[in-house]
């Protein structure tokens, strides 16, 4: 007999890291017995690059089949970053599968034109010198003072990013440079919500951006915390699962 998964939680992790920017919650969920799921991007971590090319759009239909692969009936998905873009995309087009949200240091703005040009000349700049400086500005980029003082966090967190593979970076930037923008589903999203800034966010998502998804989704809760930047699952785990597991006792 095939089983059934009732809820799951679903894993969606930022740019250009991989699953295990979620090792700590991994961690929280064995413990409390709650089944999960974190497939990597195509082209990070253990997954080899897309054959064609990308949109978010074909990312979220990637992360849905690995859903249905597991026999999961629902998931209370956790974005960080470019993991909030596809659980977008999951609303707008599988939302019977959404029983909740976790919005980590995201948007719902579509790229300015200014922030397309910036990510279509790093792709410039990946084809001709590789992803050692795009990983040196990331890391600079993405994590707080608190972080950068701990060497042991820095060196896992380049770890993780150095197994992205250029091609899947290339076609990922592409991806999220032409990227929808999701302002018009905030009202309409009816899940009980949770949504997460890094108070030291200062060059990415600043939490006044994150909690525009907030004020947008009628009910939401709005959490900003310190020692974290782009990364709060990885750089503050502590204060992160605590605000993280509180919501999932209540929606489950």
């Amino acid at each position: 007999m095939k089983v059934h998964i009732p809820t799951a939680v679903l894993f969606l992790h930022a740019f250009p890291l991989s699953k295990d920017m979620f090792i700590h919650q991994f961690r929280a969920l064995e413990e409390e017995k709650v089944p999960y799921i974190a497939p990597d991007y195509p082209g990070f971590g253990d997954e080899p690059p897309y054959l064609g090319e990308l949109s978010v759009e074909v990312l979220t239909d990637f992360v849905v089949s690995r859903i249905n692969a597991f026999r999961v009936k629902k998931v209370i998905a956790v974005g960080d970053s470019m993991g909030g873009y596809i659980m977008f995309d999951l609303w707008r087009r599988y939302r019977d599968i959404v029983q909740a949200f976790v919005f980590v240091a995201t948007r719902a703005e579509a790229d300015s034109e200014e922030g397309r040009k910036a990510r279509y000349n790093l792709i410039g700049r990946v084809k001709e010198e590789g992803t050692s400086f795009l990983i040196d500005t990331m890391l600079e980029n993405q994590t707080s003072p608190a972080t950068k003082k701990d060497p042991d966090k820095m060196r896992q967190l380049r770890c993780i990013m150095e197994r992205a593979t250029p091609e899947g970076i290339v076609k990922t930037l592409r991806a999220l440079a032409d990227r929808r923008d999701n302002t018009d589903l905030l009202p309409s999203i009816d899940v009980p919500t949770l949504v997460v800034a890094g108070k030291d966010d200062e060059r990415v998502t600043p939490p006044e951006v994150v909690r525009r998804i907030a004020e947008g989704i009628k009910g939401s809760e709005f959490v900003e915390l310190e020692n974290s930047a782009h990364l709060p699952p990885f750089e503050n785990p502590e204060a992160f699962n605590r605000v993280f597991l509180d919501f999932l006792r209540e929606v489950l």
